[in-house]
């Protein structure tokens, strides 16, 4: 078919749901044309689950068991979508990260065959495997859908994802010149607020407590002296560097300061990690950086790194006609279609792969 109508399906490292972000694609420039979305948070007990499986705390019974049980969710919320959202071609289906050693190994639980059953469609799944067999680090795979939509002949730009973590996609003229995950963006942020309001706040609404707060000096300067920030791109990062081994070595003294000052000093951790990779790695600097992922709600977040970063306009993909939570959902619906197409879809200057390859598995019922 030379156009697909594809449901493209996002959970990602900040456990704060699944986006299931509809899009309508064309085969002969790739053009994508947003048509709609839906979001759903995750049930307690199913997140609680998903973050112990994340944190390595399960058992191969238990995980296998979780495996099941979050496919069963996604197809629930399938089910539930507007009948718009339901009329689709084909499904690309991200899963929920567990475990990522880029270079090495990757697993994304939510087991497709459910998905599959329910829609009556085809489910494209699994879409770092074939990244990382082609020697790549598997992530960050969303450059691809950005250099598509987002690129520029003319200008470099920087389409900037701030989700549970932060990566940035550098596109010059057009052409994707690098791509990498930057460090942390909400996720220890999220947990904090979660952390200390037992759940009654499960982020920080615009970044009014982080508005707030002190930044504690010295815990930022260790934070910012993990050796993720020496290394050069592209590379990837997620809970295995930044989750709670990480916070562990500061969890005394975060617990001495006050809420609003531990959310300052996290959020500035997020902000200087960001701007130090545009200032240590991007050359040529952006025209312009487009954010987008929850973080781009995030207001002073966004209005800091604009501080950092002034000589560089800063925008967010709202104001390009795609809302802040689509553009994940949307990479993957760009990936299943280019699965079904036969058409390589990892971009080695982003993944450092060897060659490129086409990404996904199909599931078929």
């Amino acid at each position: 078919m030379a156009t697909l109508k594809v449901l493209g399906i996002m959970s990602g490292t900040s456990l704060d749901g699944v986006d299931f972000v509809k899009v309508k694609i064309t085969k002969s420039k790739l053009q994508c044309e947003y048509q709609g979305m839906e979001s759903f948070t995750f049930p307690a007990l199913l997140k609680k689950k998903l973050l112990r499986a994340a944190q390595n705390e399960m058992n191969v019974a238990e995980l296998s068991l979780l495996n099941h049980e979050l496919g069963r969710f996604y197809a629930d919320c399938f089910k539930q979508l507007p009948k718009a959202l339901k009329g689709v071609d084909l499904i690309g289906l991200h899963g929920q990260t567990v475990f990522h050693q880029g270079k090495v190994a990757t697993t994304q639980i939510g087991e497709p065959s459910y998905l599959a059953l329910a829609s009556g469609k085809k489910v494209v799944s699994n879409f770092r495997s074939a990244d990382i067999a082609a020697g790549g680090e598997g992530a960050p795979l969303a450059p691809f859908f950005h250099q598509t939509i987002f690129g520029d002949k003319k200008r470099t730009v920087s389409l900037h994802n701030l989700g549970g973590i932060s990566n940035l996609s550098l596109i010059v003229k057009g052409e994707l010149k690098l791509g990498f995950d930057t460090g942390p963006a909400n996720m220890l942020i999220d947990e904090e607020v979660r952390r200390s309001t037992h759940s009654s706040q499960l982020y920080d609404k615009e970044g009014k407590l982080a508005a707030r707060g002190k930044v504690n000096i010295p815990m930022l300067a260790e934070m910012l002296n993990h050796p993720y920030f020496a290394v050069k791109p592209p590379k990837s990062c997620g809970r295995e560097q930044f989750g709670k081994d990480f916070y562990a070595k500061f969890e005394k003294a975060l617990s001495q300061m006050s809420l609003e000052d531990r959310v300052a000093t996290l959020t500035e951790f997020t902000v200087q990690s960001v701007a130090k990779s545009y200032i240590q790695f991007c050359k040529p600097q952006p025209h312009e950086i487009v954010f987008c992922g929850g973080g781009a709600k995030n207001k002073f977040l966004i209005k800091r790194i604009d501080e950092e970063l002034e000589s560089i306009k800063v925008s967010t993909v709202e104001d390009h006609g795609w809302p802040t939570q689509s553009i994940e959902g949307a990479a993957f619906a760009l990936l299943a279609a280019c699965c079904v197409w036969k058409i390589p879809a990892n971009l080695p200057k982003a993944t450092n792969a060897k060659k490129k390859v086409i990404l996904g598995q199909i599931t078929e019922l």
